[in-house]
């Protein structure tokens, strides 16, 4: 049996990796609020234009996570268990972003520590990956039942994309 020699610098570049993971993905769970509430108000009429639908999507995309929660839920009907699961997550985004190291500090300072802090982020990860993933299934039926496709919203971004290059 070969053991691995431990690297405590390796270590802690994985728990970073696994910080900005954690950080990658609550963003990606916020894009995916925007891109149900954009839907949405195209559904109803009350964005039009492209020029409509990218004014929008820059207001809504600089709304905190806890403003665009608060508007699915008036613009959704969701189960009690689905708005708690938002709150949750909402709870623990906010806290890696905000207070995570402050916290936590002291256990970066050891590999047991670092192993769960790291569990920790991982845990994160995967459900701010499982709400998205519902959240997107609920979109794509969304989209579909009215003919918009994923390659149209990915036409649509890319343009706003390349518009915001110049």
């Amino acid at each position: 049996m070969i053991l691995e020699e431990y690297n405590e610098d390796e270590h802690s570049k994985e728990l970073y990796a696994y910080f900005g993971l954690a950080v990658f993905h609550a963003q990606v769970l916020e894009h995916q609020l925007v891109n149900m509430i954009v839907l949405m108000k195209y559904l109803q009429k009350e964005v039009i234009t492209s020029n409509d639908i990218e004014q929008l999507y820059s207001r809504k995309l600089s709304n905190t996570m806890g403003k665009l929660i608060n508007e699915i839920k008036q613009i959704f009907w969701l189960e009690d268990d689905e708005v708690k699961q938002h709150k949750t997550i909402l709870e623990k985004r906010n806290f890696i972003v905000h207070d995570y190291f402050k916290d936590r500090i002291a256990l970066a300072y050891s590999k047991d520590g670092r192993d769960s802090m790291i569990i920790e982020l991982k845990d994160f990860i995967e459900q701010a990956k499982i709400t998205d993933n519902k959240l997107e299934r609920f979109t794509d039926d969304m989209s579909s039942k009215v003919g918009v496709t994923k390659e149209m919203l990915i036409a649509q971004l890319d343009k706003m994309m390349a518009k915001d290059k110049y």
